[in-house]
């Protein structure tokens, strides 16, 4: 049974404009084609929503579903992510994640931030990652002093528990991947910050929702 996959073409109209099709391939083989003109605007905002739809199938959320694409567009209006920029991003079954920077600029948009700090130690514990040198687990403490709180708030979190070995970003850069996705998870505490249910704290599907999705 072949993997569902999606190709794209320029399909000439008779008066002479052109529209973008997608073919994609359901898990059965079955194809189906989507096809919208060609947006007059390079604003994305200005797009119809069959043209955003097209091109994100086309692009870095091809392997989801239409109706997941329709809802990501919905879900990231609302919490004011930008899809270009890759705020928002899927992550299987339907759902989605927010990237570390996102978070970040969410949190800062508040004006309860007064100010962030960051160290990282070197750990006793082993911990190997041969292509960028490291060998011993690391910490990172992050300290945020907010608005009207009475102490900072402190998080801190080990590369062990973080690295993520199939992200070359985590391979070249694991500290700074540590510092960044350290930072966010904290942030997500701030007052006013937008709340963001993640794939990881969703529950589980139930058993015919997760037949579906998959």
């Amino acid at each position: 049974m072949p993997e569902p996959s999606n190709s794209t073409a320029l399909v000439p109209t008779a008066d002479g404009d052109f529209q973008i099709s997608v073919k994609e391939f359901d898990a059965a083989g079955r194809a189906k084609e989507l096809v919208a003109s060609i947006p007059s605007s390079s604003d994305f905002t200005k797009w119809s929503v069959m043209q955003q739809i097209v091109m994100l199938k086309k692009g870095q959320w091809k392997a989801s579903q239409v109706p997941d694409i329709l809802w990501g567009l919905s879900y990231a209006r609302s919490i004011g992510a930008d899809v270009m920029k890759g705020d928002l991003f899927p992550t299987g079954e339907g759902r989605w994640g927010t990237s570390n920077k996102f978070k970040i600029r969410k949190a800062l948009e508040t004006g309860n931030i007064v100010g962030i700090e960051t160290s990282i130690k070197e750990l006793d514990t082993p911990f190997a990652i041969e292509k960028a040198g490291i060998k011993k687990d690391l910490e990172c403490t992050v300290t945020i002093t907010i608005k009207g709180w009475s102490a900072p708030l402190v998080r801190r979190a080990r590369l062990s528990r973080w690295f993520k070995a199939s992200n070359p970003n985590w391979q070249g850069n694991p500290e700074h991947m540590l510092e960044l996705n350290t930072v966010a998870h904290a942030c997500e505490y701030v007052p006013g910050a937008v709340q963001i249910t993640e794939d990881d704290e969703a529950p589980p599907l139930a058993p015919e929702l997760a037949a579906v999705a998959h």
